[in-house]
């Protein structure tokens, strides 16, 4: 079962969890600021838009059109006809 982690609360009114972790055979102990109760990296990730993540550079995390979950109907798309039979018996 997974334990759940303690939310302390620094001076400044700002919530973090203890998270620790080895280095050279010492632990250290780290700060992970949490909003909602969900780490703030992790936060951002599910709830900026396409434009917060354009603003700071993660251009991975921006969604596709066919991510996206604001997509419209098909029936209410038109077809495009992107065929070349108008432009046939044009000289250029």
């Amino acid at each position: 079962m997974r334990q759940i982690k303690k939310i302390h609360t620094d001076q400044k009114g700002r919530t973090y969890i203890k998270e620790s972790f080895c280095v050279n055979g010492k632990m250290k102990v780290k700060k992970v600021y949490v909003l909602d109760g969900i780490p703030e990296e992790e936060f951002y990730e599910n709830n900026a838009s396409d434009i917060d993540h354009m603003r700071n550079g993660d251009y991975w995390l921006i969604s596709t059109e066919k991510q996206t979950r604001y997509s419209c109907d098909k029936s209410n798309k038109k077809e495009l006809n992107i065929s070349d039979d108008k432009f046939e018996g044009l000289p250029f």
